[in-house]
């Protein structure tokens, strides 16, 4: 296991690179008016930029890399799959989001996206194999048969829970 150091390094570079961004992601997205409109269900007074999932993947993603040449994290890379499963599938995720704050994709549309990352993840690796249901206090193992599945539909899951948050400005980004 990484000392607490290595944690906080990464965690610093994520945090960096991200508040570096976000300003060009706003200077772009204003640039090219992709901003959030007034409604009557918006909290904003006037319109607000988007494009913040990008500048969040562009943190995810130096320190995703600045984690691949620390000696702590080697474990985790010693396969090139499951990193790349997690990258490609952020990248998916964010360009679903990212289409849809630039044109109005339907549900449909969206939940196909978000399937197709969570598709990539396990295809590459990344995968779910058990699970524990605090009520029930009970370990879940899930077999091979039931993990593609269980797993895709876990991303489909934390893909919604994070979009029905999303009512408030940073509310989504501040969470996770």
């Amino acid at each position: 296991m990484p000392p607490t150091s290595a944690y906080v390094v990464v965690f610093a570079v994520a945090l960096a690179t991200t508040a570096a961004v976000t300003p060009l992601c706003r200077a772009v997205a204003q640039r090219l008016s992709i901003m959030a409109p007034v409604t009557d269900r918006a909290v904003h007074s006037r319109p607000v930029a988007y494009l913040g999932g990008v500048a969040m993947l562009v943190g995810f993603l130096v320190a995703f890399g600045v984690a691949w040449t620390m000696t702590g994290f080697a474990p985790v890379f010693e396969t090139a799959s499951v990193p790349l499963g997690v990258a490609l599938g952020a990248v998916v995720l964010c360009g679903v989001g990212t289409l849809d704050d630039v044109r109005d994709v339907s549900a449909p549309a969206k939940t196909a996206g978000v399937v197709l990352a969570g598709s990539v993840m396990y295809a590459l690796g990344v995968s779910l194999l058990y699970f524990r249901v605090p009520v029930f206090d009970t370990l879940f193992v899930l077999g091979p048969d039931l993990a593609p599945l269980i797993s895709v539909l876990w991303v489909l899951g934390m893909a919604n829970a994070v979009n029905l948050i999303d009512g408030l400005d940073g509310l989504a980004a501040g969470i996770i």
